[in-house]
């Protein structure tokens, strides 16, 4: 049982990467053009590492929540999109005051999209379930 729970908590780590997008956007973004944005983008960096705090606080937490309740996975997958959207749209923010373009909100909701979705398939595998999933999806696409 640990090992298997060692396992669905290194994939996670592995799936969801390692820092926010709203640390990654920051990081990506050339010191100069931050310094010619002026004070706005300043102050929009700096709110990446309330975002990155949350990820790591996300990466931890729900790994730990799920294998102490399966009751809380639809509670866990809800939040933890709801934290991607708001880091998503935060870096979208950061990039408009900082001069560049910001994140479409289809590619925003895309992506929130995708990792809900992947969340779900990981809890499916956890709980045992994965056969199941995988019959649901091949008589989905026929």
């Amino acid at each position: 049982m640990f090992t298997k729970n060692a396992v669905w908590m290194v994939m996670m780590v592995a799936l969801s990467g390692c820092s926010s997008v709203s640390h990654q956007t920051a990081r990506d973004m050339e010191a100069d053009q931050v310094a010619i944005a002026g004070e706005s983008c300043t102050q929009a960096v700096e709110t990446a590492s309330t975002h990155d705090e949350l990820k790591w606080g996300r990466i931890v937490a729900t790994p730990v929540l799920t294998v102490a309740s399966a009751g809380l996975i639809p509670a866990l997958i809800g939040a933890n999109a709801a934290l991607d959207f708001a880091d998503r749209q935060n870096a979208s923010k950061m990039r408009v005051a900082c001069g560049y373009e910001a994140l479409s909100h289809g590619r925003i909701l895309g992506d929130v999209a995708t990792n809900a979705g992947i969340s779900m398939g990981l809890t499916a595998i956890d709980l045992g379930l994965g056969s199941d999933v995988a019959r649901v999806q091949a008589n989905s696409s026929n």
